[in-house]
């Protein structure tokens, strides 16, 4: 039977043995752990190379996690007696009488003794043999509503805020957390970000950030064009063993982001397979992230949770598994990562734009944000002061769909009261759009590389509207009303806009709600979409920012369907194209007359005013 194979049915909870360790490494079972055993870990205290440190068993815990023991332990070593158990030394191998026994992955925070929790080997390796399967996307944890419903939310332009932010894996609600041991967590290593971004950063990713480097640095002899985003000067990449300290590329090159670990075990012909954290990262199942070797600068003790501080070396592999009781990395299987060049415009003539060389990783719920990431922290760099700004965003995004190749042209503008906001800038469409195509019923589109621009133009120049009425006397079907807008700048005077809206015909008798709002605060109506390039088209049709939107509801509805959009439908008819309980519903929208007017400012802001419309006069 194969390792995989193995593998595959100890997971699904069968006793089959564990697969060899191929280093000739032995293994003590949980079984054989007693109390008052002695051992020693492995880990990377400072640079590459690992140290060790020894540890003495409290007792084991049955069941500490479902079909998971723990084993506790303490430590008599004068480093972790100031520090604590440290986050980075998530898959520190642990070894008793030479056997190896588990990987130190739990800590307890705040906690006064370095008393920390080992993932036994046994668990460990049920991940070791499961497969590389890059065709099974994992599916984002926390998602909005399904089909035709999550649609609508869309093309109605409600709901448009972004997911709630990846919950970490050890949190599951502050009402409904358990107190105890803790995974110690990968903390992610972050240069060239600004700090409010790698707040940001860390608050979408749902892990904690810490000031590292990018690894390659501007050394003497590096090759600025070399294949390696992360490969540095003189430092020769090297052959992995347990104890070795082991980062996630998620970002790498003139920024980056790139949790930080521990090696517990080494095994494959070539000592091409790894093991390591003895915990989740994300919990995804089948991965597919880079991986690096890494080199830790030092150990910073805290209170709460000590922490290493690491850099990334060079590009190592693959991780293809992240379940709970490891991730499962693999060196040879090399993942591309997506190029990322970021041009910043100061707005300022004598100040030349700024450009930023980066890769993102390739993740079904990361890449959007990772992307964004690169976006804010440009405009920060540009624009730090809390001040008035307008920011004009332009992407193209290259993607790969099953109709071949494709490029999203994206134009953004944003206003900011107070400077620049990073939740509201990773909103704009184009964000939008790579969620859309890497997250849908439809297919995976891959992105092959993006370019993205920010250019900053300080000032208020938006308008926001403060009310309206209506201008002319009687209002009758057929004919045209007159409004006026009400426009209230930042400072200054009101302005007042007369809009003409001729009302529809067959009107008369009803009370219509008229509509005006900001070209971002109204979403045009689309159908249905047939696969994931009508979806593009959809999430990408949308009105200017700087446009003044002008609709007329009326009580009736239309129907949106995958054959277009059908409107003035009776109520029989409706009710007969769209059935109830059927699986291929159309989509209902309240029928709307609109005229989209340009404006020099942006418009902010939507008021709405109920009218009754008289029959039309008789000729």
């Amino acid at each position: 039977m194969s390792a995989a194979l193995v593998a595959a049915f100890a997971w699904a909870g069968r006793s089959v043995a564990a697969p060899p360790t191929g280093t000739g490494l032995t293994i003590m079972p949980t079984d054989e752990v007693k109390p008052g055993m002695r051992g020693h870990a492995v880990t990377v205290f400072s640079g590459t190379q690992s140290d060790r440190f020894e540890i003495e068993v409290i007792d084991v815990i049955r069941d500490y996690r479902p079909g998971q023991d723990a084993i506790l332990f303490d430590s008599p070593d004068p480093r972790l007696q100031h520090s604590g158990i440290v986050g980075g030394m998530s898959g520190s191998p642990i070894f008793i009488d030479g056997k190896l026994v588990g990987a130190l992955a739990y800590g307890y925070r705040f906690n006064k003794d370095p008393i920390g929790g080992i993932t036994p080997i046994e668990s460990m390796l049920d991940v070791a043999g499961l497969p590389y399967r890059p065709e099974a996307i994992p599916s984002p944890k926390l998602r909005s509503r399904e089909g035709t419903a999550a649609w609508a939310d869309v093309m109605l332009g409600l709901e448009r805020d972004p997911l709630p932010p990846r919950r970490r894996p050890d949190e599951v609600g502050g009402a409904a957390r358990v107190s105890g041991l803790a995974p110690l967590g990968a903390p992610m290593s972050v240069s060239g970000f600004s700090d409010s971004t790698a707040r940001w950063l860390s608050d979408e990713l749902g892990v904690m950030a810490v000031r590292g480097g990018s690894g390659r640095g501007k050394r003497q002899g590096q090759d600025p064009d070399a294949k390696d985003p992360v490969a540095s000067a003189g430092v020769p990449p090297k052959q992995f063993k347990p104890g070795d300290s082991v980062s996630v590329l998620l970002i790498a090159g003139d920024n980056a982001a790139a949790p930080n670990g521990t090696v517990t075990w080494v095994g494959g012909k070539q000592d091409e397979r790894l093991l390591a954290f003895g915990h989740p990262m994300f919990g995804d199942g089948p991965s597919n992230l880079p991986i690096a070797d890494a080199h830790v600068h030092v150990i910073i003790p805290s209170v709460e949770r000590s922490v290493k501080i690491s850099s990334p070396l060079h590009r190592r592999g693959t991780l293809i598994q992240d379940r709970q009781p490891a991730i499962s990395l693999r060196t040879d299987i090399d993942t591309p990562m997506i190029p990322v060049v970021t041009t910043l415009d100061p707005g300022d003539p004598d100040l030349p734009p700024r450009v930023y060389r980066s890769e993102v990783a390739n993740h079904v719920d990361l890449t959007p944000n990772l992307v964004a990431a690169l976006l804010v922290d440009a405009l920060e760099e540009g624009a730090p002061d809390a001040v008035e700004l307008v920011a004009t965003t332009e992407h193209r995004i290259v993607l790969e769909t099953s109709k071949g190749r494709r490029t999203l042209t994206v134009k953004d503008e944003s206003f900011f009261a107070r400077g620049a906001s990073p939740g509201a800038l990773a909103r704009s469409l184009a964000f939008l759009a790579m969620q859309a195509a890497v997250d849908n019923d439809f297919e995976i589109a891959q992105i092959i590389e993006v370019q993205q621009s920010v250019k900053i133009d300080y000032g208020a120049d938006v308008m926001r509207i403060a009310s309206i009425r209506l201008a002319s006397g009687e209002v009758r079907a057929g004919e045209i009303a007159r409004f006026e807008v009400e426009l209230e700048p930042r400072r200054g005077p009101s302005q007042i806009r007369e809009v003409a809206l001729r009302i529809p015909e067959d009107a008369g008798g009803e009370k219509i709600v008229v509509e005006f709002s900001g070209g971002d605060w109204t979403s045009p109506y689309t159908p249905i979409p047939h696969d994931v390039d009508g979806l593009l088209d959809n999430v990408l049709a949308a009105y200017p920012a700087r446009s003044l939107v002008a609709s007329i509801y009326r009580g009736d509805e239309g129907l949106a369907t995958r054959e277009g959009l059908l409107s003035d439908l009776p109520g029989s008819v409706l009710e007969t194209l769209d059935p109830a309980g059927s699986s291929q519903r159309g989509l209902r929208f309240k029928q709307a007359a609109r005229r989209v007017l340009s404006e020099p400012s942006i418009i902010a802001g939507e008021e709405r005013l109920e009218v009754m419309v008289s029959e039309p006069k008789r000729r």
